[in-house]
């Protein structure tokens, strides 16, 4: 998107600065969209570029979160943030692949900052450099008094004269503030932690190697494999057969398809990286709204739209299995694995086995695995069903203080820093899981 504007001018600079041009700012954006940082992540891309244009063009009033949600990610223009904060989340991304670009780009002559707090971009020539502050308040004498050159230390029985260093009786009061203050912090979640429940406890130590570690959360759902109708083959339908009112609208509507059936290759194409389950979201809403609950930071992911180095950076959790590559990539080594579509494995028994029916499903399967040192050398957390219905399942059992505290009881001592995998059976009623059952454990 081209913009007439030459110059921006944000009052953050100070004055006398010299003004970052328009096209500058261009050059080294299309710069950072092509580099290593962002080249893997599209959503940051298109976030990032969003957020350039609308800068410098002075459309602050389009900087706004949900106005952001509705442009950039397809968002209803209602939407609740709350529920669905991903825009703060992938500005988060953004500003950590800038700050990485920045690391590498030694050479870039103009520098592109989303200040955290605020969707606005800032320009800035790379040379410029921040005001130091003083490291103590300057002496102020009376009079001028000559320069000093040097000063020995003094003897051993001598009195030293007064200290600048030595702290004023004001800022040791402040002093005393902020120790007072940090100390009533540490005590508040110090008796959050003796305190709660055994239940909540056991729910804490399963997840701190997620909630402790000091990197933002990566949840990544797969997407499932769908084709869809072409539009002239619905046209041609629908000539033969009016449509509904509601079909007018452009309501989606299943096309009786007989058996003696013929579509042409041409009437189908794949729609990649598009569909998820119900399941799968729900599975997620779930597992976002414990990491909320516990202000942990998040960023939700799909499709493509995550690489290999992604995984390495950040703990993750992998929702759903067989629309999910890296889920069965990471845990295909593990004592359970899926088998097919519709069946668990225990590789160490051959015998053991749990599987789905065909079509009717009115059982579900899961495995729960948490790997503290997986292949990507961070910590990796499975929800995986072997349908949609056992992926619910699977996160609400990790999201239940009660269920997890169940668990710990029959696990070996020391469970809190070691790998676990769980098999979980739940029955389906109307697409809807029943509270899940523990079937098989492994602990290593």
């Amino acid at each position: 998107m081209a913009h007439a504007v030459e110059k921006i001018d944000f009052p953050e600079r100070q004055e006398g600065s010299d003004k970052v041009p328009a096209t500058e700012v261009q050059k080294t954006l299309s710069s950072i969209l092509q580099s290593t940082p962002f080249h893997s992540s599209k959503q940051s891309q298109e976030l990032l570029q969003y957020i350039v244009d609308q800068s410098l063009a002075g459309h602050l009033e389009m900087l706004k979160e949900r106005i952001i949600g509705a442009n950039v990610f397809d968002r209803r223009p209602d939407y609740d943030t709350n529920d669905d904060p991903i825009v703060r989340a992938r500005a988060a991304e953004v500003r950590k692949r800038l700050a990485l670009y920045y690391q590498t780009a030694r050479e870039e002559s103009v520098r592109i900052s989303v200040p955290s707090g605020s969707f606005r971009a800032i320009f800035e020539w790379a040379d410029t450099k921040p005001i130091q502050l003083p490291s103590a308040p300057p002496h102020r004498p009376e009079q001028s008094q000559p320069p000093v050159e040097s000063m020995p230390p003094p003897a051993p029985h001598e009195v030293a004269g007064p200290d600048l260093a030595t702290p004023s009786p004001r800022f040791r009061g402040r002093r005393w503030w902020v120790v007072i203050a940090a100390s009533a912090v540490i005590l508040t979640l110090a008796m959050q932690h003796y305190f709660a429940s055994p239940e909540d406890r056991a729910l804490n130590q399963f997840w701190s190697p997620i909630l402790d570690n000091s990197h933002t959360v990566l949840i990544y759902l797969g997407s499932n494999a769908v084709y869809e109708l072409s539009s002239s083959y619905m046209d041609a339908y629908y000539q033969q057969h009016p449509r509904s009112q509601t079909e007018e609208m452009g309501l989606e509507s299943y096309i009786p398809l007989p058996p003696s059936t013929k579509i042409d290759v041409q009437d189908l194409y794949p729609a990649k990286d598009t569909f998820v389950t119900i399941g799968d979201v729900a599975a997620t809403t779930k597992i976002v709204s414990l990491l909320v609950h516990r202000n942990k930071q998040f960023d939700v992911r799909f499709g493509n739209d995550v690489a290999y180095g992604d995984l390495r950076e950040h703990p993750t959790i992998l929702i759903g299995a067989h629309n999910n590559s890296w889920t069965l990539t990471m845990t295909e080594n593990l004592r359970y694995v899926f088998e097919g579509p519709n069946a668990i494995v225990d590789r160490s028994v051959s015998q053991k086995r749990w599987s789905t029916a065909a079509h009717e499903l009115t059982d579900d399967y899961a495995i729960v695995s948490r790997v503290l040192n997986s292949r990507t050398g961070t910590t990796v957390l499975t929800a995986a069903g072997v349908g949609h219905a056992g992926t619910r399942a699977a996160a609400e059992f990790l999201t239940n203080p009660q269920s997890i505290s169940a668990l710990a009881k029959s696990l070996p001592k020391g469970w809190e820093r070691k790998n676990i995998q769980i098999v979980l059976h739940t029955s389906v009623i109307n697409q809807l899981p029943s509270a899940p059952d523990v079937v098989a454990t492994y602990c290593w």
